[in-house]
This record gives structure tokens, sequence and C-alpha cells, in this order.
């Protein structure tokens, strides 16, 4: 086996294109007068509507249906140009209702009046230059600027306006469907309710003022800026009052725990010895019994407001003790999974009996996670049954993603169960399993199929939830664990998780990789070279596959194979090395295939809807051509210059994904690959964000690239021979060294 190698290579920083060049219809659009007179009558309708509540709000919501998932660049710009970009008056952001893999964007801004009015002008201005000078409809035979294109006709000076001006207009509209005033679904909760509004110049307090009018304001508890938990009465009233306000409303529902029902077995006290100086994960679930024979290496805290404690019971220990049976002594108890970590100390705060409200559950986790810094790792094996939304992320998930934005942490969070297993058409997963940050794992069953209870992703129908999947165990092959009552037999996504807490702690803690560095080993080793981007089965159930048992098959390779792992900061819109030496044989070819996992942990915005992430992240890796770029080896053409279709790019190199996995497909008819010239390869991670605003800071990123000599030669030696001479540092991740370097950092020093 070739140990795993961390190398240091020298990246350079490159500067993004200058300015957006000219705008052309995007293939197969085109714009007639027609469709301009609906959209103006689309706008009149919209500031007619506001206008008759303007004591309520200043300005007009509006929707823009798009007619496609669109990028950033090809969205409005000129339309609701005003004091203000259009990409600044965005406040949400909705996929159609379409079937899958069909849904549009639905776009909602907050504008002036003035803004409407002046956007009202410019259509009726386009309405002329469609009559005047196009025939009555632009297409790509009369309006798109191409290369060798004898004649185009001008709009300069055209009633006052500049040729960019008109033509920015023209494509605005030809990829709009429609305009109209937001509407909320209907939602029928017997729960409380956690409403966010769209973001306008009113404060939550002042919106229940309005809807009220009496001066009564009812009870509400208020969560940041704009989302507010009330009662099922009070969101009635809202949303017979205002519905265009309601940007999201989601039932307050209680965390659920496993499924099925245990077997207990004689209670034993099992030898144990005594913790040392064992890392430290940090488990949040139901409370802990103290009286379990693993009880020393627990640092049990209670976190349970005095009328919570109100009907606990013995059953309210049950979970939250086998949760953490697992992460102390697992291995022991079940020893076909013994995945060579060793035992782990767990600091276990007990935060509710068998069911708790998200919101309180937030709270509570917030805190202690501020509370306890020195803790990296962080498995949360708790879940709601009601599924995620399809167009925003649940609140609970956001904190989490928010967390992981601002600390260094990981939260390794179950995929939540299907209370009614066996069903053949599966629910999607609960909350907070759309966390995008965090780890999410589900469950598989001992020959790698899904469990009966799964749920599935994606989540806002792009994102790739779960992760990875682990054995949490099935009907006839549970997992063992032990209750307060001893030795139990069970099954959930909540005793898969905390296999992969163990192995993240392992990274992390005692071989001390980055969370970014260890995130992405743990999803590589899950796809390996058998994971197809967008076409391998159960994916949306099993993610990207099944994480190997033993640490040792992701902390090293087959003779055949070089794994290495980078480490590095984006700073600027391009960070790039264009000098990776891959060996080559002896016919001057590359007698490889490749593979590269990269994962970051970027800020988001739940308010932004489907648009979550604020960051996004493009990775290429591949061979340089002749003319100084890469040819990467999932064909990624985002950065060629072009514009590829929004869909395409979403679901092919995962755009605005915080994992990115891309992979030649290994056959036993593969061949080498071509070298060009004196070129090596490349590595380079492209930054583009969301909104207009100057990029916020740097961004980590860890990757892992691994190649695969294709008549299994073992070249090892040669890559970090190359990698020194151009004076990168090659570094052996040595299992047995990097422990010894673990327990000496642990040692008290004492000054005489």
């Amino acid at each position: 086996m070739n140990k795993l190698l961390k190398v240091k290579l020298k990246f350079s920083s490159e500067p993004g294109p200058n300015g957006g060049g000219v705008r052309n219809l995007r293939s197969g659009r085109s714009l007639n007068i027609e469709k301009i007179q609906q959209l103006i009558a689309d706008l009149q309708a919209v500031k007619s509507y506001f206008l008759a509540r303007k004591s309520f709000v200043s300005g007009c919501l509006i929707d823009v249906y798009y007619d496609d998932v669109i990028a950033k660049s090809s969205r409005v710009q000129q339309i609701f140009k005003g004091k203000r970009t259009s990409d600044e008056s965005i406040v949400g952001a909705r996929f159609s209702d379409a079937p899958a893999g069909h849904e549009n964007h639905i776009i909602t801004h907050y504008l002036e009046f003035d803004v409407i009015d002046k956007a009202i002008e410019k259509l009726q201005l386009i309405r002329s230059v469609l009559r005047d000078k196009l025939s009555d409809e632009a297409n790509k035979d009369n309006f798109n600027i191409e290369k060798n294109k004898p004649y185009v006709i001008s709009f300069n000076g055209y009633k006052g306006h500049t040729d960019s001006e008109i033509r920015g207009l023209i494509v605005d509209c030809s990829v709009v469907e429609k305009f109209d005033v937001p509407r909320i679904q209907e939602l029928h909760s017997k729960e409380n309710v956690l409403i966010t509004f769209y973001k306008t110049e009113l404060k939550t307090s002042e919106i229940l003022q309005k809807v009220y009018k009496t001066g009564y304001s009812p009870d509400y508890y208020s969560y940041g800026e704009n989302t507010i938990l009330v009662s099922p009465s009070v969101f009635e009233k809202l949303i017979q009052e205002i519905p265009y306000m309601i940007s999201m409303a989601v039932s307050d529902v209680s965390c659920v725990l496993p499924v099925g029902s245990k077997e207990n077995f004689q209670r034993e006290n099992l030898p144990i010895p005594v913790p040392k100086d064992e890392p430290t994960i940090g488990v949040i679930d139901t409370l802990f019994d103290r009286s379990v024979y693993f009880s020393e290496w627990v640092d049990y805290h209670e976190e349970l407001e005095e009328y919570e404690r109100n009907g606990i019971d013995d059953e309210d220990y049950e979970h939250g003790t086998e949760v953490t049976s697992l992460i102390v002594d697992g291995p022991r108890l079940n020893p076909e999974l013994d995945d060579g970590c060793g035992r782990f100390k767990v600091r276990h705060f007990g935060v509710c009996g068998q069911r708790i409200s998200p919101l309180r559950l937030m709270r509570k986790i917030t805190d202690i996670v501020n509370a306890n810094s020195d803790i990296h790792v962080w498995n949360l094996s708790l879940g709601t049954e009601q599924e995620v939304s399809k167009n925003f992320i649940s609140f609970d998930a956001a904190i989490l993603d928010k967390l992981q934005a601002e600390k260094n942490i990981i939260f390794i969070v179950s995929g939540t169960n299907d209370i009614h297993f066996g069903n053949k058409n599966k629910s999607r997963v609960g909350s907070p399993a759309d966390s995008i940050n965090s780890l999410v794992v589900n469950s598989v069953r001992r020959n790698n199929t899904p469990c009966s209870y799964s749920r599935t992703g994606p989540i806002l129908s792009f994102y790739q939830k779960p992760d990875v999947s682990y054995y949490g165990g099935d009907l006839n092959e549970p997992i063992f664990v032990y209750s307060p009552n001893g030795i139990a037999k069970e099954m959930g996504t909540s005793f898969a998780a905390p296999w992969i807490s163990r192995k993240l702690c392992y990274l992390i803690d005692i071989m001390g990789l980055p969370r970014e560095v260890a995130k992405a080993l743990i999803i590589d080793a899950a796809a390996g070279w058998e994971y197809k981007q967008g076409g391998s089965k159960n994916r949306d159930i099993m993610g990207y596959g099944v994480v190997p048992i033993h640490i040792d098959k992701i902390l090293s390779s087959d003779n055949s194979e070089i794994k290495f792992v980078l480490y590095e900061t984006s700073k600027s819109y391009r960070t790039v090395n264009y000098a990776i030496p891959i060996p080559k044989d002896r016919n001057n070819k590359y007698p490889f295939v490749a593979r590269a996992t990269l994962c970051y942990f970027p800020e988001c915005r739940r308010e932004q809807g489907v648009d979550y992430t604020n960051r996004e992240l493009s990775l290429m890796f591949g061979k340089v051509k002749d003319d100084g770029t890469i040819e990467d080896i999932n064909f990624n053409d985002q950065e060629k210059g072009g514009h590829p279709k929004e869909r395409k790019s979403r679901n092919k190199q995962r755009k605005w994904d915080n994992t990115k996995f891309i992979s030649h497909r290994f056959t036993p008819r593969i061949r080498e690959k071509t070298s060009f010239a004196d070129k090596y390869w490349g590595f380079s991670v492209t930054s583009k964000e969301r909104f207009v605003s100057p990029r916020k800071g740097a961004l980590n990123f860890g990757a892992v690239i691994t190649l695969r000599e294709i008549r299994n030669v073992n070249r090892i030696e040669e890559f970090k021979h190359a990698c020194r001479l151009r004076g990168y540092i090659v570094t052996e991740l040595e299992v047995r060294n990097q422990i010894n370097i673990y327990e000496r950092a642990q040692q008290d020093i004492t000054f005489e």
C-alpha cells in the first residue's frame, strides 16, 4: 500500500476577466412585439396591486419568472437598473413547480415605485425599437453580433439611448416569461409556524403593528431580522392580510428519533481502560445515563430548562446514550465494523427528551458550540419527520451552516429516517439533514444497498444530500449499541453518523488535517472509481457512496495509485498551479487516470432561497495544453469565455455546490494520454460571488487527488522526486508518526 501524501504546491493568483463584452440573445431566444406588450401589462398590474397597498409598504415586491435555470450573468440587468443594480434588489429566489429537471428560476425583487415606472418606460422604448428597427422581432439573425457577420443594426442614439442599453434591455426581456406578485404557498399547520418575511424597509414589529392596526401585537419569538415564530392563528391572519410579504413558512415540528424497536440483552459491565489523551467528539442529543460502563469516557452536561424537566422518563436517556456508546466503544460492540480508530472521549450535551422544537435546539447548539471552541467534530443524530422544502433551507440547517462558515468545526448529521419504512416512494430528508456545510450520513445494509428507512435528496432540487452512507443497521441486521438497559439492537441513520464522526475526528485531531481536507478524504473514499457524476445508481439516497470501514483505506492507496492532498486559500479570482509533475512513461505519455475531490465551507443566505450559497469555487484539474490552459478531466467549459447553460453547469460541474468531484472513468480499454510538449498538469480553483458586493476575505479549500497507473506500476517515488525537484514540500502521512505527535502535544509541561 502507498501512503497518503501531503503536497505543498506553490500557487499563484490570477485576476478575473475585464468587462462582460457585448450581450447577445441566448441560443433559441427571440423577442417580439406581443411578448413586450405582455411584459408591460404585467408590470402595470404589479404596480396597481401595490399602489392599493401603499399605506402598508412603500415599494413593490415583484417575481421575475425566467424561462430556464438562469445564471447570474444572464439575469435582468437593465430593466430594474436605477440607483441600485438589479442584483442588489433581489430578496429571494425559488424554482417553479415543474417536474424535476425542468424547474425554472423565479427571482423576487423589492423595488421602488419609480423604478417600476422607469421599467415600463424602458419596455415601451423596446417596443418602439422592435417596430422601427427589427420588423417587430429581435432574433439571432438581425440582432446577434458574431465573428465575420457583415452587418449588425446599430441602436446607438435611438431616442437618446446607447447601443449597449438597448441591447441589454432586449436580452433581458428575451429570458423573462412574466412578472407577477409573490404569493406564498398554503401551509396548514396545527403547530407553531416559522415565518420569514421578504426584506423591506419594515421591521418585524412594524409589520405586525400594521396588520393588527389596533395597537395590539400578538406574541411571537424573533430569530434574526426577518424571521419570527408565531401561533397557527397568527399565521392565518398574516397569510390572509399580507401573503405577498411572506418569503418562507414552515411548521416548527419536533425532532424525532430512530425507527423500529430495540431488543435489550442482559446488562453487562464490560471492562474498559481509563481514558488518557484521546481526542474528544461533541455529541448533542437526548440525555445520557451516567451508570453505563463507559461513563468515565463521557463529560456529560445536561442542558435542560426547568420546565423541560417535567415529564422526563427513562426512555429519554436511551438514544443519546446509544449514540455516544458507538463513538466511545463502537468497534468492541460491533467487531466487524472495527475502523482502527480506537476509542474517543465524548463531551455529551443532553438537550432534550425524545422531542424538541428545532428552534429551541438551534439556540442551544449555538450556545454550546460557542462555549466549547476546543471541539472540532460535532455529532448530531436528531432530525424531523417533515420533509424539507424544495425552495428554501430549513432554519435549523441554516444555523448549522452559519456556525461552520464562521468556525473551524464540522457537523456530522444523520440523514433522518422514514418512519413508514419500506415505501417505494422515498420521502425527502428532514431537517437539519439539508445542511449544506455539514457532512450528512445515510444508512446502508451490509451489502451496500439502501436501508428500508432511507430518505432521499437532493436539496433545493440541486445540492447533493446526503453526502455519504455507512452501516446503520436494518431489519435482521442491526447495529449493536449500549443503552441504559444493556446491549441493544438498533437501526437508523442515528447510528450510521457516529462512525463517520469517529473517522473525521481521527483525521482532524490525530492526523492533524484541516477539516476541508478531512471532509474531502471521506467523500473521495466513498466515491472511489465507481462513482459517476450525474448517473450513479441511488445517488440521491447514498450520496457519493459507502465510506470504507477501516481508516487505513482512507489514509493509503493501492500500489498502483498516487494519492495526495492539497490545502490552500482562495484569495483572488483564480488560484492556480500549472506545474504538477505527473510521471510519464517511456513513450512520453501519461499512463494514468485521475480523480479529484474539492471541499470548502462557504457563507450562505437562507433568505436567498434556492440560490443559497454565497460563493462558488469551480475546480479544474488535468493536463496543461500548449496554449497554457488546463484540459479538465471533467470537460469543465465554464472558464473558456463562453456561456454554458446554468442547468448543465449545475448538473455536470456542480456549480454552487460546496463539494466538487471529478473523475476519469477507469475501464479495461483505457489508454495512455498524450502529453503536450514539456507541459505539466494543472490545478485551478476559480472563485465567483453570488452578489455584486466585493469578495469577503479568503476561503480555505481542501482537495484530494488520486492518480491510478493503468498498468499497475508503482510510480509514487517518481512523483515525490519530481515534486521536490520543483521545490514542493512532500510529506508522507505516516499514522504512527502522527499519533506520536498528537500524544506529545497532549502532554503537560511543568516549569521549574
